[in-house]
């Protein structure tokens, strides 16, 4: 895949929001810089990504200029922006270039592929808060778990960790599913469905106690019919890939799924759900 890198200068309060909103938009990759930020996007898609930018222009502070990049390990460059993701004492996630920290009791080594994306620090965060939150009350009742929009894996692979029953993951991008494979190899745990393809490819069999989805809001809202047919009743759906802007209109349209509202959650400028089947 060809990317187009689109240079950014700005303040750095508005880099973060344009960071959530080019994320949102589709932008596959980010590298902040000392006078903004980086998106990298595939090439094919260019004139969607000026429209973006233009539009945002009109909203925030800020100049760009993009060029076409030569086939290189984007690998590299996404490693040059991944920071740990730390939850107290209670979870690091780390790639392997990342030294351990004394102290925590779960850590968890996390190698992505750039070609999906490098996703939401804070909405990772609210996730992976979620799930410790969920595994430390009793009982637990996590017998069938899954990640939908898997990514990396990480919300499968620590869900295995912290003593889910069987634990499955699905995504559509190609890299992903590899990623998931490599991921939870690394990390010692074997997950018991990896599928490459759509909610749909998931067999409806025996409904999901718990379903992770830290996607984005379009796919949410297409996805949230076939989602409910393999929640059990009672079950938890934790959501996030959400901008504040959005929150109304999710929720609204999950409850008229038939999903019941528990709880959101909020960092930065984005949002995470509770949600569950009656």
């Amino acid at each position: 895949m060809t990317y187009n890198r689109y240079r950014i200068t700005c303040q750095e309060q508005v880099s973060d929001v344009l960071l959530a909103y080019l994320a949102d938009a589709g932008f596959d990759s980010f590298e902040v810089t000392e006078v903004g930020l980086d998106a990298y996007a595939d090439a094919s898609n260019h004139p969607q990504w000026i429209e973006v930018l233009n539009e945002l222009d009109g909203r925030f502070a800020f100049t760009y200029t993009w060029e076409e990049l030569p086939d290189k390990n984007w690998n590299e460059v996404w490693e040059s922006g991944f920071q740990p993701i730390q939850i107290g004492d209670r979870l690091l996630i780390r790639a392997s270039f990342h030294p351990p920290r004394q102290g925590m009791q779960h850590e968890l080594v996390i190698d992505p592929k750039m070609a999906f994306g490098t996703g939401h620090h804070a909405t990772t965060h609210m996730m992976c808060e979620r799930v410790l939150d969920y595994f430390a009350e009793e009982p637990v009742k996590a017998e069938n778990v899954l990640d939908f929009g898997c990514g990396t894996g990480v919300l499968a692979i620590l869900t295995k960790r912290l003593g889910a029953g069987r634990v499955a993951a699905v995504d559509i991008e190609r890299p992903a599913y590899d990623s998931t494979l490599e991921n939870a190899a690394t990390n010692g745990v074997e997950l018991d469905e990896v599928i490459h393809g759509q909610l749909e490819d998931v067999p409806i069999g025996k409904p999901y106690d718990l379903v992770l989805a830290n996607i984005n809001r379009n796919v949410l809202l297409d996805c949230s019919a076939a989602l409910y047919q393999r929640i059990s009743a009672g079950g938890t759906v934790y959501m996030s890939g959400i901008l504040d802007r959005d929150e109304t209109r999710l929720v609204d349209h999950m409850v008229r799924q038939g999903f019941r509202h528990r709880a959101t959650y909020a960092r930065e400028d984005w949002r995470a759900f509770d949600f569950t089947r009656d």
